[in-house]
């Protein structure tokens, strides 16, 4: 990605987690006067997080020692530690020094949530998306994502984005995901860049750029995606902003399947015969400016709006 881009979107995606600061600490504070108790004197008094069972649950963590790391951060979580909460409920989730429990899972992420915990969100974003423990739920799915992503976190900005430009659980629009996937990619996020890059060769919002798509897909690979490569050999393949070279294409397929991506031996094979969608897609989606327009023309603008009415699931 060219570096004089870079710097604007990062500049968004800060302002965005300002955008929300204010408000998920507030959130934070009210959602802890929940656990509040009163000493002798009547005074009210917050429960203190325990910071030290915390790094003993993380310390067992480290020494593969799952079981003891389960007791030490559930001694933390009780505190309201909410990282600890957090961790809990993965260990639930992924059976790790612990039965496998769902619905465990899903309390210590809401518990986390509570306390404005991105990571938590995105993790229960996911499992509404899949239907994993909870009934499937996309509009739901939406909304955590979009809490996680306006405080700032990338992959919860580049799930939103993917909702968006598939259309589940909210309205189809390309352009909010092209918003939330230059934020995201802003930050490095190898998935968002490659998507972003996709949107951009594939024209979905009118507009196509073959080379920013490039300049994305190689930013994509270079953060260790393998599946971009195909992406990048695809555009080598078929000549679409670069001279038609299908000995660089065979590189780019080659290392990707290398790196385990079966896209890549599936090009490898069939390659100078690209799949017709490569060909196809500019037909399919776009209105070509007069001109090709560089990312530049998004870079800085307000922040996406927030969630308003969505398609049902």
């Amino acid at each position: 990605m060219h570096s004089d881009m870079r710097a604007p979107r990062r500049l968004l995606a800060s302002l965005l987690s300002l955008w929300l600061a204010g408000p998920a600490m507030a959130q934070s504070v009210n959602d802890t006067k929940g656990m509040a108790v009163e000493s002798d004197s009547g005074a009210t008094v917050l429960p203190v997080p325990d910071d030290q069972a915390f790094l003993r649950g993380m310390a067992a963590k480290a020494k593969k020692d799952g079981a003891r790391a389960v007791q030490e951060f559930s001694a933390a979580a009780a505190t309201g530690h909410a990282q600890a909460e957090y961790l809990l409920g993965l260990m639930y989730l992924r059976g790790d020094g612990v039965k496998t429990d769902i619905k465990q899972a899903v309390h210590w992420f809401e518990r986390a949530l509570s306390q404005a915990h991105a990571l938590a969100a995105t993790q229960l974003g996911e499992l509404y998306e899949q239907g994993n423990g909870v009934p499937k739920n996309s509009r739901r799915a939406a909304e955590l994502y979009e809490r996680a992503a306006l405080a700032g976190f990338s992959p919860a900005q580049t799930r939103l984005g993917a909702l968006f430009e598939s259309g589940t659980g909210v309205a189809e629009n390309p352009q909010a995901a092209l918003d939330w996937y230059s934020v995201a990619a802003a930050q490095g996020n190898w998935d968002a860049q490659h998507r972003l890059g996709k949107l951009m060769r594939d024209g979905r919002t009118g507009e196509i750029d073959y080379t920013e798509a490039r300049h994305l897909f190689e930013a994509s690979a270079k953060n260790g995606n393998s599946y971009a490569k195909v992406s990048l050999g695809d555009l080598y393949e078929t000549g679409r902003g670069v001279p038609r070279n299908l000995n660089k294409a065979g590189q780019l397929y080659r290392e990707a399947a290398r790196e385990g991506e079966p896209a890549g031996r599936t090009r490898l094979a069939t390659l100078g015969h690209p799949p017709s969608e490569s060909n196809v897609a500019l037909v399919k989606y776009a209105k070509p400016p007069a001109k090709p327009q560089s990312l530049k023309a998004h870079a800085v603008k307000p922040a996406p709006k927030p969630l308003q009415s969505a398609a049902a699931d």
